[in-house]
């Protein structure tokens, strides 16, 4: 479900980049600003997982999970590139700093100034492998257990600057068996949105 916030800022790479380039660089799942709201339950007998848990285990296993599925969470395909180079230590190193004190939660949330955490975010990045391109990153919102939902700023930047291009809130569908799996299912849907119907979208209304 297309929550729709656009905002646009100079750079080296351009908003045509998007829509008209060949290669992009994948930043992976940014949690540093996420909620998970609900009790998200492990495998079988090994009972509710802790924000301990959140943070060092299933949060890496989600950005693992797209690189070593890639066929199905594929990133090229979605964005209509012919090159995608995985460029996620960054998000990994900021998401080895996360609270745990704030990362879950029973209440709703959302971001109160949404393009100043998504700037905010994307300025933190330091240290990839590339340092210029066009880069796309997943700034998560929340996973929301009762709701079975992921709310995920889909954010293009210039790698050099740190500028903001685009970002555009989506909600994905929760789907799988097992913790990893079923919230790996709202990133598919994520994706599955893009590809399907949005990015053509984005297209037409922007260029």
């Amino acid at each position: 479900m297309l929550m729709g916030t656009f905002f646009f800022a100079k750079s080296q790479a351009t908003l045509s980049e998007i829509f008209s380039g060949d290669n992009i660089v994948w930043y992976g799942l940014d949690f540093t600003n996420s909620r998970f709201i609900g009790q998200f339950d492990q495998a079988v007998g090994a009972g509710p997982a802790s924000a301990y848990d959140i943070k060092t285990k299933h949060i890496p296993s989600w950005n693992s999970l797209i690189l070593s599925e890639s066929t199905k969470y594929d990133i090229g395909k979605t964005f209509r590139k012919t090159s995608v180079y995985n460029d996620i230590s960054p998000v990994e190193k900021v998401n080895a700093k996360i609270d745990e004190d704030k990362l879950m939660s029973y209440n709703t949330y959302s971001f109160s100034d949404a393009q100043s955490t998504v700037s905010n975010c994307v300025k933190k990045y330091s240290g990839g492998d590339q340092s210029s391109g066009l880069a796309v990153v997943f700034i998560v919102e929340y996973f929301h257990k009762d709701q079975q939902e992921a709310s995920v700023y889909v954010t293009f930047f210039d790698i050099a600057s740190k500028n903001v291009l685009f970002s555009e809130k989506i909600i994905g569908k929760a789907k799988g068996i097992g913790l990893r799996n079923y919230w790996g299912g709202a990133i598919y849907s994520v994706l599955t949105q893009i590809q399907k119907t949005e990015y053509a979208a984005w297209k037409k209304k922007y260029l």
